[in-house]
């Protein structure tokens, strides 16, 4: 049983793809649950992409990007391979990238890109936060990183994979469990966070203790 998903990916023929570990599932959007025969290994399955896979966000060019460590692999949706020449290092091929470490990364509907990790430097609002990129321009907007409780409400750090899905809403994976963030009212919906074990038909994830509270 998973533990905790650590990457999630809206791939465009109608798929979610979302891993733990070195095992991957992958989700139906419009049945809403797991395909047949998963959970499968990376291994295998994803050509010349790590086990595990690190984060992940489908970019707006046709390629996902997974980022683990120092590296980074750009991956060719259509060609279903990584590009020739990958992994290549963050430093100096994602520009002003202030995050030590990328656990989560979301495109939002509005081109613009963010990353929640971990940054070495101290911070007002602790170890971990976020940074908004723009896709456009390809490089980080100035005043990044700060504070994911104080700037998304209803989320808190740390941010284990997160998701946009086809509904107007996006998806937060914390642990055991998720939030479900509604683009437009930029908040998370009520009654969040609720257990990803039943509540994502097919993912095998152990069943949570007692819930969190939710942030207010």
């Amino acid at each position: 049983m998973w533990n905790s998903i650590s990457c999630a990916l809206v791939w465009p023929n109608g798929k979610a793809y979302f891993f733990s570990g070195n095992e991957y599932v992958r989700y139906d959007i419009k049945a809403d649950r797991v395909d047949a025969g998963y959970p499968l290994p990376i291994t295998g399955n994803w050509r010349g992409l790590w086990s595990p896979v690190g984060a992940g966000v489908v970019w707006t060019n046709g390629k996902a990007y997974f980022l683990r460590g120092a590296e980074y692999v750009r991956y060719d949706i259509k060609a279903d391979r990584p590009d020739s020449g990958y992994p290549q290092p963050i430093a100096g091929n994602w520009k002003g990238l202030s995050l030590s470490r990328v656990d989560a990364a979301v495109v939002w509907p509005t081109s613009k890109a963010y990353l929640f990790g971990h940054y070495d430097t101290g911070t007002p609002f602790g170890a971990d936060g976020y940074v908004r990129y723009d896709v456009a321009t390809d490089q980080q907007d100035p005043g990044y990183p700060t504070s994911v409780k104080a700037n998304w409400k209803g989320l808190d750090s740390p941010i284990g994979a997160a998701v946009v899905w086809p509904n107007g809403k996006a998806y937060f994976f914390q642990g055991l469990f998720y939030s479900r963030y509604d683009i437009k009212a930029d908040r998370v919906d009520a009654g969040y966070p609720l257990p990803i074990h039943n509540n994502w038909p097919g993912i095998p994830i152990a069943p949570p203790g007692p819930p969190p509270h939710p942030v207010d």
